[in-house]
């Protein structure tokens, strides 16, 4: 880059003296007896959404117990706490500051930092406080920092009229105009009108919506325009590509468009755009293996991106990347951002060190260090006074020396495909004839990532190991390998996981009398049609709100919203025209191939796999006669998030291995 890293950490003296006392105390061996309780995994966070005041004088943060949130200031000069109730039980949670003295949380509210000035926006806020009746579809603070501007003025998304209505009343909002509201009074006025097919907006630095991102069946286009006031135009080079191109940010001069696209080695990469030109310009990044900034990904810690561009609030400036290749990463292009990187992750080894926030002149920094035991701990760097300083554990009851190392893993597919993934070994144990259990994530085209989970950490703490694999269709790894998983649910994407069980055996890890599956979601789909597909591979399974007839939940999801119809054509299948290949791929067809024990478990209010996929599977096993475990619960979701039915679920899954898996 141009420069020397040690001799930038030398003129800037960052010492680290309270980092190392910090960390050395917290990687000191907890004598305890037995494994941590399954409390311990069951709680939710307790600090979440660190975020510092753009004049960098205070911070805001959440406060969970169980799901009652609470909101607060910290003035980092007093060390005075505010602390801020959420009105009408809306969640008060990641603070997104829109002014020096104001922020915007929840869905949505604003107030002052000292817990004055609040103000109902959208939802049920807005009618509670301003009570003006206004049916306002509007969502995503997608730009909230004008350069030079401290009203606390912000753009947003704002619909018409909802796209469609669909079972459970779920409403999708699908082309945005572009409103932009005053927090402090909750008026608003409109700054775009959708032309009628676009999808997503970028503004330059001034708040001036520039890029446009046009949707066309599946396929997108980028259109420009140069000034508020000028026509819109489509970018040449940029038009009719399908998934493969997404805008990032605007420059400083509105003279460069950053994107990410993907490049001749069919991996995602950022390039410059010359809007003056009309042209491609330089590749600003891009890697051989992993993909850079991919428009499937959404990798992130607490709620904080970790695949995203960088921009100086104060210049536009690009500062770096955030990306993920099997650990998350950084490349800093500002000289002082990159010597403090490195000085951060010389006082924090071992551990990923990521920059979530900062203040506008970038004297004061907030850093989020975790690792594959630690769910992590925030600090505030202050450059002015070259340290680091503890501010609050994510989770401070768990003990990062007692939890289980997460080891980056690859393995071939049977068709010679390269799958990456994560074993985690139970702590104080050898890698070696391990009782397993495969825990594929959910999506399907998502992602499992490095760092600290605790659904994976439950399962080592009760000695067994844990295998994840992101197998075909996950993004991160390449275009073609994400297309590699499009209508593959129950074929190569079950072939992938079959094949990763049976690598982690080939290779002593796992005791192969001694196999589980397990997964949420899509993941507890696969492992359904694990256990169907190799009924002798697997010991028993567990499938938590997975898919069981995709024929059903494929016409469910186009009753929601018919322009999906494209993209779930191509990427999982057709109700009708696919009908028998859905079917071919959906437990409910194969329960008579079902040996194993099976415990599952669904929400009753679950509305993105419905209840009734629960009731299809129930129907189907008792037909056959087979014997199984269910569990369902009223007022979830997609998922169990309330602290009583998490641990009843642990208790639930902890005591179905024990009797299935054997000693």
């Amino acid at each position: 880059m141009g420069f020397s890293l040690p001799k930038m950490l030398t003129r800037l003296g960052l010492v680290f003296c309270v980092v190392s006392q910090f960390v050395a105390a917290a990687a000191a061996p907890v004598p305890v007896a037995g494994p941590p309780p399954a409390e311990s995994f069951a709680r939710l966070p307790a600090i979440r959404h660190v975020t510092i005041s753009r004049d960098g004088k205070t911070i805001a943060y959440s406060v969970f117990d169980d799901l009652q949130v609470a909101f607060a200031f910290k003035d980092l000069k007093t060390g005075k706490v505010t602390g801020v109730e959420s009105a009408l039980g809306v969640a008060a949670y990641a603070p997104r500051w829109v002014a020096a003295d104001r922020v915007v949380y929840g869905g949505m509210s604003g107030i002052d930092r000292d817990g004055k000035g609040y103000t109902g926006l959208l939802g049920w806020a807005r009618q509670n406080d301003l009570r003006d009746q206004n049916h306002l579809y509007a969502g995503n603070v997608f730009f909230s920092r004008f350069t030079g501007d401290d009203s606390g003025n912000v753009l947003m998304y704002e619909f018409d009229h909802p796209t469609s209505y669909g079972r459970h009343n779920l409403v999708y909002l699908t082309f945005p105009n572009v409103i932009e509201m005053n927090t402090r009074t909750g008026k608003y006025f409109r700054v775009l009108d959708n032309p009628g097919n676009v999808v997503g907006w970028t503004a330059d630095g001034k708040g001036v919506i520039r890029v446009g991102v046009e949707w066309d069946h599946g396929k997108v286009r980028l259109i420009y325009r140069e000034n508020e006031k000028a026509p819109w135009h489509r970018l040449p080079g940029l038009e009719g590509e399908e998934r493969t191109i997404n805008p990032l940010a605007v420059s400083a001069d509105a003279s460069t468009l950053f994107l990410s696209r993907v490049g001749p080695n069919g991996k995602w990469s950022v390039y410059k755009y010359d809007l003056v030109k009309g042209q491609l310009g330089e590749l600003l990044l891009g890697h051989q293996n992993y993909d850079i900034l991919p428009l499937e990904s959404s990798a992130s810690k607490d709620g904080f991106s970790l695949e995203q561009i960088v921009v100086a609030a104060d210049t536009r400036e690009v500062l770096g990347i955030q990306y993920v290749t099997d650990v998350p990463k950084v490349v800093w292009f500002d000289e002082q951002m990159a010597a403090i990187q490195a000085a951060l992750d010389q006082g924090l080894p071992d551990r990923a060190n990521t920059i979530v926030d900062m203040s506008d002149d970038r004297k004061k920094l907030v850093v989020l260090s975790w690792s594959g035991r630690d769910p992590g701990t925030y600090y505030l760097f202050d450059f002015d006074k070259k340290g680091l300083e503890p501010l609050f554990p994510v989770m401070p009851w768990i003990k990062p020396a007692k939890m289980a190392e997460v080891f980056p893993i690859t393995y071939k597919s049977r068709d010679g495909l390269l799958i990456h993934g994560y074993l985690t070994v139970p702590a104080g144990r050898e890698p070696k004839n391990l009782p397993l259990v495969v825990y594929p994530h959910g999506g399907p085209f998502a992602r499992d990532m490095w760092g600290f989970s605790a659904d994976p950490q439950f399962l080592a703490s009760r000695g067994y190991a844990v295998l994840q694999m992101n197998y075909r269709g996950s993004p991160g790894f390449g275009q073609q390998f994400f297309e590699k998983g499009f209508r593959q649910m129950g074929t190569g994407m079950q072939d992938d996981i079959t094949d990763g069980t049976r690598w982690a055996i080939a290779q002593g890890f796992a005791d192969p009398k001694r196999v589980a599956i397990m997964g949420w979601s899509f993941g507890g789909y696969s492992a359904l049609m694990g256990m169907m597909r190799e009924p002798d591979l697997y010991r028993c399974g567990i499938n938590l709100a997975g898919v069981t007839s995709w024929r059903e939940i494929l016409s469910y999801d186009l009753e929601v919203n018919k322009l999906w119809k494209e993209n779930i054509s191509s990427y999982l299948g057709d109700p009708g025209k696919d009908a028998a290949s859905l079917d071919d791929q959906s437990p409910v067809t194969h329960v008579d191939k079902l040996r194993a024990p099976l415990l599952f478990a669904y929400s009753k209010d679950d509305t993105t796999v419905p209840y009734e996929q629960a009731l299809l599977l129930k129907d189907a096993l008792d037909k056959a006669g087979k014997r199984y475990e269910f569990m369902s619960k009223f007022n979830e979701g997609h998922g169990f998030y309330t602290y009583k039915r998490r641990l009843e679920l642990y208790q639930r899954i902890e005591k179905f291995l024990a009797e299935n898996m054997g000693p």
